[in-house]
């Protein structure tokens, strides 16, 4: 049997048992289970919520579930697949559509049964409810913080460090200045207001002048806007209440007009959410505005200004150039993801790709050059115009666990089947000598046949996992070959986005050494 072993844990100080007691049960259950020979893959996601499915070993395992690589499922407790009962449900309707036993050792659920898959959906359900109702205790608590001006957690914004305080003999976090960070923060105020910059002209200002972040890298728009908005600087007036109550913002009741008189700083919490492992700006209806408990360090006046001029910064954020072939594939050989710079020129706009590493930290960080879009994409239109010619010529550029695979389980089920004929034979003989001095060593011999069987077993056991990836490799392959081709037959019929959305489905990874370019399918 093919056997996959799941195991998941929220966060590194989460109570649950570890990932690997989870896995050490679950093989326990498995040799008691199930005895004999069994191919055993093990799928684990450390510090992953159980809220959704956005896992990669999770999504490793559907994948090999869909190939029909998996006979069964063991997991040490439900919630450790999902604690959301439309995920779970999602999940459970692929393992029966692939015929994929599923176990739940914690629980004990036969699914054979109604009642039994009844009582699963139940554990699922109170599952969700306790995630549910943590998350909810949590984001109450931290809000009530909030409203009391308290820091709720993360790092101290630009200019402030963090600060404990005693208040009714309860310990809390606050910010206060610090004084070099303060200096620095006024100074990008300044800086971005006497210029009259934009985002975009003062990082290249500040890359030409060698002007870097506290943390020695080049600026970026990113860092700059999140300094200069950032409210906590800023005391809290009647004048930067309006500014907030005009945008939408939820003003806190227990921080009514009348007692902004500017004495402390403005505390905003939601502004921003980490959704999908991704930082994002939350809009201003969801943002709680209210008096914090730190001290600001810029005037009001000069605050407002800066936000009067991004108002007033506003730009075209239409695409004015078609996207490059390789946008959002090519990356260097440094690590960092390559962009585009483009420069007009009596015959027409020429296109670069560069290196952000190198832009930002400048050569010591990365000595890679630019180089022409139309280098770079011609040498890969040259490799799809060779698979289009012959699809066989993808394996080249496949991954090296997808290349074609080169087993042989006839020849090592016909191993199996010479050497269960010896261990017959022998048992024959056995039976007609058995009280012959030789049969101590015909029993010697078939213990010795015994466990060549057993490794032929494992062997052939592998060899068909082996071969199941590689014919799911092989579609997989073929489907790319398949999308490549027709990009080729129509490459002037396809809009320049609709060109990169199918390099960015059949390119696996595409590095550029400055001499090379290494290119994965």
């Amino acid at each position: 049997m093919f056997l996959a072993i799941y195991g998941r844990k929220s966060i590194y100080s989460d109570h649950s048992d570890s990932i690997d007691n989870q896995f050490r049960m679950c093989r326990e259950y498995i040799d008691f289970k199930f005895p004999g020979e069994n191919s055993i893959e093990t799928y684990s996601d450390e510090a992953y919520t159980g809220a959704n499915t956005d896992r990669p070993d999770l999504q490793r395992l559907l994948a090999d579930v869909k190939a029909g690589l998996v006979d069964a499922l063991v997991v040490y407790q439900l919630d450790r697949l999902s604690r959301d009962v439309r995920d779970f449900s999602n999940i459970y309707s692929l393992l029966e559509e692939h015929h994929v036993m599923f176990i739940s050792i914690k629980e004990n659920i036969d699914t054979t049964t109604p009642i039994g898959k009844a009582m699963m959906y139940v554990t699922v359900v109170f599952a969700q409810m306790e995630r549910e109702t943590i998350a909810a205790r949590v984001t109450d608590n931290m809000l009530g913080l909030a409203k009391k001006g308290y820091w709720t957690g993360g790092n101290p914004p630009v200019g402030y460090v963090r600060k404990k305080i005693t208040v009714n003999g309860k310990n809390h976090v606050t910010i206060e200045p610090d004084p070099e960070g303060a200096k620095y923060v006024v100074w990008i105020f300044d800086t971005f207001l006497n210029n009259h910059h934009s985002l975009q002209s003062m990082e290249t200002s500040f890359r030409r002048q060698g002007i870097r972040t506290q943390n020695g890298a080049f600026f970026s728009t990113v860092q700059l806007y999140k300094i200069l908005t950032q409210p906590f600087c800023c005391p809290a007036t009647p004048e930067v209440y309006d500014f907030y109550e005009a945008k939408g913002c939820q003003m806190d009741p227990g921080s009514p007009r009348e007692l902004w008189d500017g004495s402390r700083g403005v505390m905003v919490y939601r502004r921003s959410t980490n959704k999908n492992k991704k930082h994002q700006l939350n809009p201003p209806e969801k943002w709680l505005v209210c008096i914090g408990q730190h001290q600001p360090f810029l005037p009001a006046d000069k605050w407002l200004a800066v936000q009067e001029q991004f108002s007033g910064n506003k730009f075209d954020k239409s695409m004015k150039y078609d996207v490059p072939l390789l946008k959002g594939v090519l990356r260097c050989s440094c690590g960092s993801m390559m962009a585009t710079s483009r420069k007009k020129k009596l015959e027409g706009v020429s296109s670069w790709y560069y290196c952000i590493r190198r832009m930002r930290q400048g050569t010591e960080a990365c000595t890679r050059r630019q180089v022409k879009t139309d280098v770079i994409d011609n040498k890969v239109l040259s490799i799809f115009r060779a698979i289009e010619a012959d699809p066989k010529q993808i394996y080249k550029f496949a991954a090296k666990n997808n290349r074609e695979p080169k087993v042989n389980v006839k020849a090592i089920t016909a191993q199996i089947t010479a050497c269960e004929g010896k261990i017959g034979r022998l048992t024959a003989t056995l039976a007609l000598t058995d009280n012959s001095a030789a049969a101590k060593y015909i029993v010697a011999e078939m213990e010795r046949l015994d466990l060549e069987l057993q490794a032929l077993k494992r062997e052939r056991s592998m060899a068909q996992s082996d071969a199941r990836k590689g014919q799911e490799a092989a579609q997989t392959l073929g489907a790319k070959a398949e999308a490549i081709g027709q990009l080729i037959r129509g490459l002037d019929g396809f809009t320049a986005i609709e060109r990169n959305e199918i390099v960015r489905d059949v390119v696996k990874e595409c590095i550029w050494d400055g001499q090379e370019l290494f290119v994965t399918l």
